[in-house]
């Protein structure tokens, strides 16, 4: 296949905006979609290369996975050694875990897999995963362990239908991805079946499949819609949408278009200057290098991050990826320098070394021992949650509310409705000597007649949980838990929110709401303590970032409901620490720790259940009976 300099080009307007957007330079909200870029330009030259093998009969596997592995293969395993080492000294305890997994999995492409497992609220933050990138890396070879197959057969035997067998491929793919993304967002954005189309539709271009658009006005039209569709996507996408879903369609096709008909075009000759060029020539290595910078980079520093070492992340990045790109990569495609026999035995050693020295590393706990007492308690306390989370805290589906988590013995006159706020209050209570049927769900907020985006079945789930409880006249007192700037950011949501405090009002029902903890929002609080130490803020900074929920909650107050003030007890003197008795007050960024939600609980006993003589003593730290979990 004849080297088009306008691809190089646009794998620099790939890989450009992920680290942009990686590094947080402001503006570059989409850059994720330069992945999808990466897999249309991926299946465009790999299925031409299968093509003309296949069609000269000389296609072999070998041959492939050499081509593969020489320009895969090297760069990454260099890039996974020095991120052992960064890790040795930069890695916490309860990261070391999944960072080790993380490694296995870079090593034999299935690392989207070992991402898409993870996912979930005891994940860690993407920002602290130096190796979350190689997802699509495995994403990539698992289709072109099975493409090739598909390829040859259908060239074989049914070379008249073959390009519209793919073309039915990629249609389901997206079919699925589009299905998929609003119910289980993380198997569509890691798992090969709702990423295969993206890597299809390059495969279409590459046999031919597209309309002839000779050269003229219509075809620069096409090419400068095509870029069009790309900064559009890069430039007005963001992490919210959901996504890949079917907006990954504007992203890819953009690519596709480019691909197709950029050629003779003002777009090929603006893709096709030097700069671009030599960014598109070195793109590999500079994606492979650029997250682990920034990740170890912010792991390194005691500072909040800002624009300029965001930029200093961007230029080391550059520098790296070039130097990767010089003497890694290039040697290693040099064929009479390295064999094809030497190509695959080093391959396998430096595979077998490197999964050996993770796995040891993992069995002894290598490089903690540099971590101080406190630091390391700090760094626990992302693990200090209700040991009843998992299964009493479903994150899909629709169950009865009656068949919701019980704990302690019925009957119950007490429940917590609301989201994942709600699941450490919930066990906590109990703690104070009192059953309580846990109504939490994951992301949903107590709200009525309110929808959202990422949790289809929340509306119904919320419908059955107020009909439940405004049918169950004995569960006198409602306590009510959300992540509040998803309710009053929102109109529907705060009216949602409304509607069911003023029904259950109405019915007679006690209803008691849990405000913000401080330092919700201010970022991970038990990384930010083990960077720098215990700190404080003060409680006007907590009420001012606070001030459109107080005013919220103030008015539900007027209206009848109890609302519980984790401030009137966390806070005094105008300060709010950080740390209670030297335990962080959450668990990540908006989460209340147990040990929090045990102190709180203790106090907030008193307001619930005023008359209340027998509530258990337990204080933080002491575990207490174990709840009997009823139906």
């Amino acid at each position: 296949m004849q080297h088009r300099a306008d691809i190089d080009g646009l794998r620099a307007i790939a890989v450009l905006p992920i680290t942009f957007f990686h590094a947080g330079i402001p503006g570059f909200a989409g850059g994720f979609v330069g992945v999808d870029i990466f897999f249309v330009i991926s299946g465009f030259l790999i299925t031409g290369i299968l093509v003309r093998d296949l069609e000269a009969g000389c296609f072999s596997y070998a041959d492939f996975y050499e081509r593969r592995l020489r320009r895969i293969f090297p760069a990454l395993i260099v890039m996974l050694a020095a991120s052992l080492v960064a890790a040795y000294f930069l890695i916490l305890p309860s990261e070391l875990h999944d960072f080790g997994k993380s490694v296995i999995g870079a090593i034999i492409f299935v690392a989207n897999i070992v991402f898409y497992r993870e996912a979930g609220y005891f994940d860690d933050s993407a920002e602290e995963k130096p190796l979350l990138h190689t997802w699509s890396l495995g994403v990539e070879e698992q289709f072109y362990i099975v493409f090739p197959i598909i390829l040859f057969v259908l060239m074989r035997y049914l070379p008249r239908y073959r390009g519209a067998a793919i073309l039915g491929l990629a249609a389901v793919s997206l079919g699925f991805c589009v299905a998929l993304t609003p119910r289980n967002p993380d198997a569509a954005f890691y798992l090969i079946p709702t990423r295969a189309w993206e890597l299809l539709a390059g495969s279409l271009l590459a046999l031919g499949y597209s309309p002839r658009i000779a050269q003229g006005p219509a075809r620069e039209g096409v090419a400068l819609g095509g870029l069009a569709l790309i900064l559009g996507s890069i430039f007005l996408f963001s992490s919210d949408i959901a996504f890949p879903g079917y907006v990954a369609i504007a992203p890819v096709l953009g690519s596709a278009l480019v691909i197709g008909y950029a050629q003779g075009t003002l777009v090929e000759r603006v893709l096709s200057i030097k700069p671009f060029v030599f960014v598109g020539l070195i793109s590999y290595s500079l994606y492979l290098w650029h997250w682990p910078i920034i990740v170890f980079g912010n792991k390194a520093s005691t500072g909040e991050a800002g624009i300029e070492i965001a930029i200093v992340f961007v230029v080391v990045s550059l520098i790296a990826g070039y130097l990767s790109y010089r003497f890694v990569e290039t040697p290693f495609r040099n064929r009479g320098r390295f064999t094809r026999k030497w190509i695959f035995v080093e391959s396998l050693a430096s595979a077998g070394a490197l999964l050996a020295l993770t796995s040891v590393g993992l069995a002894v706990d290598l490089g903690q021992r540099q971590f101080p007492r406190q630091m390391i308690l700090f760094d626990r306390a992302r693990e200090d949650v209700s040991p009843h989370r998992v299964r009493c805290h479903p994150s899909s589906g629709l169950a009865a509310p009656e068949d919701a988590c019980v704990l302690g013995d019925e009957p119950a006159n007490t429940a917590v409705w609301g989201d994942s706020h709600g699941v450490e209050l919930a066990y906590a209570l109990y703690r104070q000597g009192h059953a309580i049927r846990s109504m939490t769900y994951s992301s949903c907020r107590p709200m009525i007649d309110a929808e959202v985006e990422d949790v289809p079945d929340c509306a119904a789930h919320n419908r059955l949980v107020l009909n439940y409880l405004l049918n169950r006249p004995d569960i006198k007192n409602i306590v009510m838990a959300a992540y509040f700037p998803g309710v009053v950011n929102r109109p529907d949501a705060a009216a949602g929110m409304r509607t069911s405090v003023r029904r259950l009002l109405a019915a007679r029902r006690h209803v008691f709401i849990i405000a913000p903890t401080p330092h919700e929002g201010f970022g991970d609080l038990p990384r930010r303590l083990v960077r720098n130490g215990d700190f404080s803020i003060p409680k006007s900074q907590y009420e001012a970032r606070n001030r459109v929920t107080i005013a919220f909650l103030d008015q539900l107050k007027k209206e009848g409901a109890t609302i519980l003030w984790p401030a009137d007890y966390l806070c005094a003197q105008g300060q709010c620490p950080a740390t209670i008795e030297g335990r962080p007050v959450l668990f990540d960024s908006h989460h209340t720790s147990q040990y929090a939600a045990d102190f709180l609980a203790k106090r907030f006993a008193s307001v619930i259940w005023p008359d209340d003589a027998g509530a258990s003593q337990s204080t933080p730290g002491q575990e207490g009976p174990e709840p009997i979990a009823t139906n």
